[in-house]
């Protein structure tokens, strides 16, 4: 049974959302998502080894959320093989049966993540991390020998304790007096206490392996020998760490891969190249381009200087595409960690968007806006780019030394 924590170092740490959380755990409420329910029934249909392809493409076909998830990833630089898959049969014949399985559980989840709330944004993060963690984690366990599908799951589901907890403190904020806005960082220290036992409680739901409860409740620990495959504890763990490391940095090189210690040079060199195909891969769960977050949100508000200091000016177009919907901005500044956007229309925080810069030698790359705040009669954004790699990395360094001489 869990215990409220006195943590008077966290400004998060009140009593009331601590005993609150305690005492719906106590009393086994806790809301936990239904595992997705067409995951079952193609988890079904593969175990039968005579499945065809058509009826596993009716299947997926039958939920709209995952048959354009699956039409979108098959066409993200994770899977594609340069021709585009335009039908749902071309995409998971591409994807392959197997694959379908993981990623019907991580479309199913995704709206669970997703849902509107006043931490939402939070929710949001949290799921990109998850995503992220469970791609990396797919490529690291089949370059050391271990079954993929299962690592992907286990990236996945890890940490997945952190989006029922914040839903849980939705649900307190909803029905309790005390709905202040608090730092997000203080909302995510509660998180962070609890996000392991509410885990655990999902796997004990939907009746997960072992394997799984042993990633969640090991993959923090500094000994993981106790469980049924410490192999696998250690690639989830090496993995957050390498999403960890993309919250703080703009690109990730080998060489600063090398900090990962569980990392080989060689993995290192992997998960580098992984990089490069991860942002496409995570926008393809992120659905429908959700609204900017509103007046609800129980996150007090940060002003630009938390993130960024003497910014240098720049003026030119940028294109941000959001699942598919296409919406026209104008940089005015840049750092080498953020880019400030101007336009007739907020964007959402913590969702993963592509960006084509059209500076005199244009280029693409990844962003999530961490704020958004009307002005001039319109909306100023502040954007982080995310997992830059390759040449859009050299771009953007390139971009930024010219806009601070030129400064």
């Amino acid at each position: 049974m869990l215990a409220a924590r006195d943590d008077k170092t966290s400004p998060a740490a009140e009593t009331e959302f601590d005993a609150a959380i305690v005492d719906l755990v106590s009393r086994d409420v806790v809301e936990i998502p239904p595992y997705p329910a067409v995951a079952l029934k193609i988890q079904a249909l593969v175990r039968r080894q005579d499945f065809g392809l058509d009826e596993l493409t009716k299947l997926v076909a039958s939920d709209q959320a995952l048959a354009a998830d699956a039409l979108r990833c098959a066409n993200s630089a994770l899977y594609s093989r340069g021709s585009q898959a335009v039908t749902l049969n071309a995409a998971i014949n591409r994807i392959g049966a197997s694959e379908v399985v993981r990623l019907a559980v991580a479309s199913g989840l995704g709206a669970q993540a997703r849902k509107n709330g006043p931490l939402v944004t939070l929710k949001r993060q949290v799921w990109l991390d998850a995503l992220a963690c469970a791609a990396l984690a797919q490529e690291l366990a089949r370059k050391r020998g271990l079954s993929a599908e299962e690592a992907f799951l286990c990236g996945l589901l890890h940490d997945f304790g952190k989006v029922i907890i914040i839903a849980c403190i939705e649900d307190i904020l909803e029905k309790g007096r005390d709905k202040r806005a608090r730092p997000a960082e203080a909302w995510m220290a509660l998180v962070e206490r609890y996000h392991v036992e509410l885990g655990l409680v999902l796997a004990t739901r939907w009746k997960l392996p072992s394997l799984v409860s042993d990633v969640i409740s090991l993959h923090h620990s500094d000994d993981c020998s106790s469980a049924e495959s410490p192999a696998m504890v250690e690639v989830v763990a090496a993995t957050d760490e390498v999403v960890a490391l993309l919250a703080d940095e703009t690109w990730l090189s080998s060489e600063a891969l090398g900090t990962v210690s569980a990392l080989s040079a060689p993995e290192c060199e992997l998960v580098s190249r992984v990089l490069d195909r991860l942002p496409g891969f995570i926008a393809s769960f992120e659905g429908t381009a959700p609204a900017a977050t509103g007046g609800s949100s129980a996150i007090a508000s940060k002003t630009p200087e938390h993130f960024v200091t003497g910014p240098a000016p720049v003026n030119f177009p940028v294109q941000v595409t959001i699942n598919r919907e296409i919406r026209q901005y104008r940089a005015t500044h840049i750092a080498p960690g953020h880019l400030t956007l101007n336009g007739p229309s907020p964007l959402p925080e913590n969702v993963l968007m592509e960006l084509t810069l059209r500076t005199a030698s244009p280029f693409t790359c990844w962003a999530t806006a961490k704020l958004c705040w009307p002005e001039n009669g319109g909306y100023t954004v502040l954007l982080q780019p995310f997992a830059l790699n390759g040449g859009a990395a050299t771009s953007w360094r390139e971009l930024t030394k010219r806009a601070v001489e030129a400064a």
